[in-house]
This record gives structure tokens, sequence and C-alpha cells, in this order.
């Protein structure tokens, strides 16, 4: 038995030989051509992220450089699974082994798990739009879901935002239905102030415009523009109220109005002018 055996694979080889040979290439040349193409696409992503922050510096080179590289991450999981996909299909034509079986088994079980994992696929899909839009990106000041505080980080699934009492918020992508971002471009920041009804407002607003001229001296970088009067917006009996507005920058806004208040109060004792 075991002689006819052998000989039986002998002649099975020997009629067989060419097939499995043609097979083999085959699968080789489908193996190198998936490895090529992910190498190709994989350089090429590398490329246009490259370009794409060259023009950037400082923080918002590390905030972009954040959202490029997970973008790049998500683009080149999905094309490696469509590729490898499509290679093992083509594996199993060359090999003679009906694919579409598998395919059909593979599609119920997909449907099962996306039925049973819809949040989490929601969550996947908006953390990708989100970056493909660039929303917001890490360390942008925003205020999502009623909490506003700083992104401190951004991922397919979360979003994580600290705020200015550094508590750590972790929000679902699927549940973020509205975004404030006050980082892109500068806050007006406006302040009004109860003065006594007999202040005199010329000296009032010469006073706050100087502190507002000091003030952007001394922080340059949290106060855009500088602070200036606006005059009364409201008078009654009892006081008159001034507003007073600028430009800052949206992380430092807290610090600046703190800063503001201390120093026109120091003026406005230093002038006699007296709140209400």
């Amino acid at each position: 038995m075991s002689i006819f055996s052998r000989e039986s694979f002998a002649r099975y080889w020997a009629n067989n030989a060419e097939n499995a040979l043609v097979a083999i290439i085959k699968i080789a040349v489908i193996i190198i051509a998936y490895l090529v193409v992910r190498y190709l696409l994989s350089r090429l992503a590398r490329t246009l992220l490259s370009s794409k922050l060259a023009r950037l510096s400082g923080d918002i080179l590390q905030a972009r450089q954040a959202r490029l590289r997970a973008l790049q991450s998500v683009l080149m999981s999905a094309i490696s699974f469509v590729l490898g996909l499509v290679a093992i299909l083509m594996i199993f034509q060359s090999v003679g082994i009906n694919a579409v079986p598998i395919l059909t088994t593979a599609s119920v079980a997909g449907l099962a798990i996306g039925f049973g994992a819809q949040k989490l696929v929601r969550d996947v899909i908006t953390g990708f739009f989100i970056l493909m839009e660039d929303q917001y990106g890490v360390g942008d000041y925003v205020t999502i879901g009623g909490v506003t505080g700083v992104v401190d980080s951004l991922e397919m699934r979360t979003t994580r935002i600290r705020d200015a009492s550094g508590k750590l918020h972790i929000l679902s992508n699927g549940d973020i239905s509205q975004v404030c971002n006050h980082s892109r471009g500068t806050l007006t920041m406006s302040v009004e102030y109860a003065l006594a009804p007999s202040s005199d407002i010329d000296a009032v607003c010469s006073a706050i415009n100087e502190v507002g001229a000091s003030l952007a001296k001394d922080f340059p970088k949290d106060v855009v523009g500088a602070f200036k009067c606006e005059g009364m917006v409201q008078m009654t009996a009892a006081s008159t109220a001034i507003r007073v507005t600028g430009a800052v920058s949206p992380p430092a806004q807290d610090r600046v109005r703190l800063e503001l208040n201390r120093r026109i109060r120091n003026a406005f004792e230093a002038r006699g002018i007296s709140l209400a």
C-alpha cells in the first residue's frame, strides 16, 4: 500500500507539477504586488504629510502634526485592509478555491458585528470626519457639549478636553453634534464696569485706555488688540455702566480678565474714581 501511495503521489505530482508551479508563481506575484503597492501608498502619504507641515511651526505644527498623522494612520489601515482582502481573493482564485462562500460567511459575520457595535462604528466614523474636516485639533480652545477647555488629545473614538480647573473630560466622538472652536481667529472680550453716577466719563476712559495699552505691552501674546473704553452702555440714578473691549488669545481670556480687573481697579483708586 505504501509503495502504491508513493507511486500514486509521484504520478499525481508529474501530472500537476506545472499547474502547481504556475499557482506558486501567481501567489508570489500577488504578494509582491501587494507589498509594493502598499509601500508606494505609504510613501505617498508621508510625502503629503511632510508638504502639509512644511509651512507650519511651533504649537500649530504640533497640533496639525498629530491630526495629520492620525488621519494618515486611518487611511493606511483602510488601504491595507482593502489591498489585503483583494490579495487574498486573488490567491484563492489562483489556487482554484471558490471565494463566494467565504465572502458570504464574512458578510454575515460582519453584519452581526456591525449591529452589535453600532456606537463604536459611529464614534470612529465621526472621528474620521472631524480629522478630515479639521473641525478642531490638539491645543485648540473649544466648547463641546457644555465643556469648555483645551483639546488634550484627539483620537478616532474619543476627544479629551482639559478645562480651566485641570479636569480631563473624555467625550465620545459620536455624541458630538456641535463644536465652538475659539482658536480659529481672535476672541473679542467685553467687560462692563458699574461706576458712580457722578464719575467723569472722560477721565474714566482715559484711565481705561492707559491700562489697556500697558496690558497689551506686558502681555503681547495674550492680548492681540489693546482694550479700549467704548463708552456708556447704561445710565441710571444709581450707576453708570462703562463697556471695555479688546481682542485676546482664547486660552488666555480668564487670565487676561483677572489682570485687567486688577489694573483698572488700581487705576480708578489712584484717580479717585468710585465704583458703584
